[in-house]
């Protein structure tokens, strides 16, 4: 299935790259473009030509990213229907990467190796899953050492032995479709445990959970944080 992309950036240039890598691939159309942010975005009235990821290319400030990102979810307010979201900067501040973490994004690149990285984690994200170059993923992983593990494990008390269970299979980056078939449980059934994980844990999203769990020791290798060659799916 082809993935519709919209792209925003407040620098023509950074645009212009973004759409020229994307350009290469024909899993991808892009469908719209806006220099200057959110505003720009449409929603058209046949679901095929809305935007399954929007790119938000080096923002100019956390305030505006942040902006961005709460516009989007104000266009479209149906989580079921809303866009990923993936941010390419070169602004690695751990302050603005958990910040962009808990106005729903869902991918955060800096200082890209390859058009091949930013292309695999549009799939990834696109699919629901959580994509972080490898630089970000370790920020994250000191930044919740250092100031939120010890609050954040008091919700681990309050999981059930399959909460823990299912915790530990999204840390190690498994989708909700591969959680189900490894533990042979309907897919709803799943998104409804996920769901009551993310408000023991205090939470928002996958991405935050499996850092939450990853720093609690859960989940093998950083899977579901670094996109090379790894797939994830399924919201929450």
């Amino acid at each position: 299935m082809e993935i519709n992309l919209f792209i925003i950036s407040d620098d023509p240039i950074t645009l212009a790259g973004l759409e020229s890598i994307v350009d290469q691939n024909e899993k991808f159309l892009v469908i719209g473009r806006s220099v200057g942010g959110a505003d720009g975005i449409r929603c058209p009235e046949d679901p095929e030509l809305r935007p399954h990821v929007i790119i938000i290319g080096e923002p100019s400030s956390k305030r505006t990213l942040c902006e961005d990102a709460q516009q989007i979810a104000a266009l479209y307010p149906s989580e079921k229907s809303r866009p990923k979201i993936i941010v390419v900067s070169q602004n690695d501040d751990d302050d603005t990467i958990v910040a962009a973490l808990r106005v729903g994004v869902n991918g955060y690149l800096s200082r890209i190796e390859s058009p091949e990285e930013l292309l695999h984690s549009i799939q990834l994200v696109a699919k629901g899953g959580a994509a972080f170059s490898p630089t970000v993923a370790s920020r994250l992983s000191r930044y919740f050492s250092a100031t939120h593990v010890l609050p954040e494990l008091a919700g681990f008390s309050e999981l059930t032995d399959r909460e823990m269970e299912i915790l530990e299979l999204l840390a190690s980056g498994m989708g909700n479709q591969q959680i189900a078939r490894r533990l042979f449980l309907a897919e709803k059934t799943v998104r409804n445990y996920v769901s009551r994980i993310f408000t023991k844990l205090e939470v928002h999203d996958r991405a935050m959970a499996a850092v939450v769990a990853r720093d609690a020791g859960l989940g093998g290798q950083p899977d579901v944080l670094v996109p090379q060659g790894i797939g994830a799916e399924g919201a929450p």
